[in-house]
């Protein structure tokens, strides 16, 4: 049930971290997966054989991104997924950090997503097939997280616009999101301050390990497959359980 043969694929962010992954999963599976970034990876993203190809985009900035699209339609005669995986924030205090930082992250994390969805929707709408959508959100959606306060608006709002679009866009297009929780990258490390550290984390959550990039490029996958056919308008959990109640720390209920 899962065939992606041929399929054509979008993803942003698509050259590092959990989108490198992403990108590899649905060259596995022989889709064509274009990426857009705005800096060209050292090496070609391949797997099974099969090659990405690169689009330079800025997706926050309009022209860019409506060159990039009028790219890809010159290379695919249709658009079958579509995958805002672009996004992130350094940590910042809510008191100290300038306007201008609240505004660009808010503007990578929700408003670019949803200029981006725009405008490959407009292709997906003409299309004789169901298309899809899955925008990458994050576990900052759905609780407090202290120095992240504009990033975890932005994916709460990520996924408050995945719903509405999921209604708005139907039955021609489905849009899902996917809520990430700890994921061991190559930028792990720099976030958490150490291997030892990153253990530390790990054991906290109730799978006993951070989540594999390939925990989320799976769940695109069956987003993307006949499996998921009449799922829209979801916010699958991807976060091995997610974080235990802080009061087990200190109580021991019977």
């Amino acid at each position: 049930m899962i065939n992606l043969k041929n399929k054509s694929v979008v993803v942003t962010g698509g050259t590092k971290g959990i989108g490198i992954e992403i990108t590899k999963s649905f060259l596995k599976q022989n889709a064509k997966v274009f990426v857009l970034a705005r800096q060209k990876p050292k090496r070609s993203i391949q797997a099974k054989g099969n090659r990405a190809v690169f689009i330079e985009c800025d997706i926050r900035n309009i022209d860019s991104l409506d060159d990039a699209v009028k790219q890809i339609k010159g290379l695919s005669k249709s658009i079958d997924v579509l995958i805002n995986n672009a996004g992130g924030a350094p940590m910042a205090n809510a008191l100290s950090a300038s306007n201008k930082f609240h505004e660009a992250i808010i503007d990578l994390n929700l408003s670019a997503p949803l200029n981006v969805s725009q405008r490959f929707a407009k292709i997906m709408m003409k299309q004789k097939t169901v298309s899809n959508i899955i925008n990458i959100s994050s576990v900052t959606a759905t609780r407090p997280t202290p120095g992240s306060a504009a990033y975890g608006a932005a994916k709460g709002g990520l996924v408050n616009l995945t719903k509405t679009l999921a209604v708005e866009w139907a039955p021609k297009i489905k849009v899902n999101s996917i809520i990430v929780g700890y994921i061991e990258t190559e930028n792990s490390v720099v976030h958490y301050g150490s291997k030892k550290e990153i253990n530390k984390v790990a054991k906290t959550i109730p799978m006993k390990r951070m989540g594999k990039p390939e925990d989320i490029a799976n769940a695109c996958i069956f987003f993307s497959s006949t499996l998921a056919d009449w799922i829209t308008g979801a916010a699958l959990e991807v976060h091995g359980g997610g974080e235990q109640p802080t009061y087990l720390e200190f109580a021991k209920p019977k």
